[in-house]
């Protein structure tokens, strides 16, 4: 028995955000739930918290940013505007 106040909507703005939060990428989410246009995906997904998948994020760029810093020697020429 499905119990009152429980919705296909509801449902759809669940499954957007709980996908959203684990990382999955707008068109997957929309093809999952046979969305045309990613406007109404990102409507479905706007509660999703992502602040913390952000901070990984910027975590992992910066990561990479010191790696490459290591192998990347600033040029010593002066650069002409």
């Amino acid at each position: 028995m499905i119990q009152s106040g429980l919705t296909l909507k509801g449902l759809r703005h669940t499954v957007a955000t709980t996908l959203r939060e684990a990382g999955l990428d707008e068109r997957r989410i929309a093809d999952l739930l046979g969305q045309k246009t990613l406007s109404k995906v990102r409507h479905y997904y706007r509660s999703a918290k992502l602040a913390a998948k952000n901070r990984e994020t910027m975590a992992t760029l910066e990561t990479q940013n010191a790696r490459r810093a290591q192998f990347v020697k600033p040029s010593t020429k002066s650069a002409k505007p």
